[in-house]
């Protein structure tokens, strides 16, 4: 294992840029789609989330993410598809 020692000054103004980077991340996803009351298709949903058709399908099954099937066509309602991408981000450190 290798150590890098630097500044705590240095240090802090990292985590705090980090921190900016984060906030803005954030603001940019709730602006994107999340508070729009559109409908994505499946393509566009595995696209957002980065997820396979069948990990969708697990995830529809599991009641984990809001769905609806209209005309024989899987369509997600964004503010679940921005739900689902919060949970995830918060759960890896975000």
């Amino acid at each position: 294992m290798e150590y890098l020692m630097i500044e705590r000054t240095l240090y802090e103004s990292l985590v705090r840029k980090i921190s900016e980077c984060s906030r803005h991340l954030e603001n940019m996803l709730q602006h994107t789609f999340c508070n729009k009351t559109e409908w994505l298709d499946n393509t566009q949903a595995q696209s957002i989330l980065h997820r396979s058709p069948r990990t969708l399908q697990t995830l529809r099954s599991s009641g984990k993410i809001g769905y609806s099937i209209i005309d024989g066509k899987v369509l997600y309602p964004a503010t679940e598809v921005c739900r689902l991408l919060n949970q995830s981000y918060r759960a890896n450190g975000g």
